[in-house]
């Protein structure tokens, strides 16, 4: 029995083959409150058996401010943080961030696909993952609201959509929160990917975002919006422009699919 195409390697679904990877994506991504809905999701989700079992899934032991996976790293102090965290700012700005795929080699290939050739049919696919990764860590949190990263107007007019809108649309419908864009990007600030060094980041996006004027009570707690974490520069300069408007009474929180 199949039904429908692969996203990833363009291949039938065939729903027995299937049903074992979901099954064991599902026992190492939920606890017993959290496996039935996870469960449901992953049925649901546009992969084949193959490509679900292959997903680079970060671990259980990961670092507890930017969620970076620890498997294979070493963690400091009591509060297992990663040494990026330790040695980077402790503003506390963002909470804390969390995401569920490693950024791996055939990972940036898709994501290409879907943010700079338009493959726009990928948009309930990462949806659909960053739904899960809510399910995962962020179930209980009782968010206000989902927000995301903002593209420059001619970043914009360049790749014709802003990928993290779709991606805010399809999360918002699945876990029933309302995603409200709060932020206006100012500044067109190279790709990350071309700048070298945190340093070098992190001034980048120096007040590179603007509020955008949206009713928003102060005591609100925000999920901010991204594909990616590398080193948290765009998240944070998001976070303390949305602090800064709303007032320390505010908790924001971030979400990737990869770390």
């Amino acid at each position: 029995m199949t039904s429908g195409m692969c996203v990833r390697c363009g291949g039938r679904i065939v729903a027995l083959q299937k049903e074992t990877a979901v099954r064991e994506k599902a026992r190492q991504l939920s606890d017993q409150t959290s496996y039935p809905v996870i469960y449901r999701v992953l049925k649901g989700i546009v992969l084949c058996g193959v490509c679900l079992a292959a997903l680079p899934l970060i671990g259980h032991d990961i670092c507890q401010r930017c969620g970076r996976d620890l498997e294979d790293q070493t963690f400091i102090g009591n509060e297992r943080l990663c040494r990026d965290c330790v040695h980077g700012e402790d503003d506390q700005i963002l909470v804390a961030n969390r995401s569920l795929l490693r950024y791996e080699k055939g990972e940036k290939d898709l994501l290409g696909s879907f943010k700079y050739r338009g493959d726009e049919r990928l948009a309930l696919y990462y949806g659909t993952l960053l739904a899960i990764t809510v399910q995962r860590y962020y179930r209980s949190m009782g968010f206000t609201c989902i927000t995301m990263v903002p593209l420059h107007p001619q970043r914009l007019r360049e790749r014709g959509f802003n990928q993290v809108d779709l991606l805010a649309r399809h999360l918002g419908v699945a876990i029933k929160i309302p995603a409200k864009p709060l932020l206006l990007r100012t500044k067109d600030t190279p790709k990350l990917s071309k700048q070298k060094g945190r340093t070098a980041r992190h001034e980048s996006m120096r007040e590179a975002f603007v509020w955008d004027g949206q009713d928003i009570p102060s005591a609100a707690k925000i999920l901010l919006l991204d594909d990616i974490y590398t080193t948290g520069s765009t998240l944070r300069s998001c976070a303390k422009t949305i602090r800064e408007h709303l007032g320390p009474s505010c908790e924001i929180y971030s979400l990737t699919i990869y770390r």
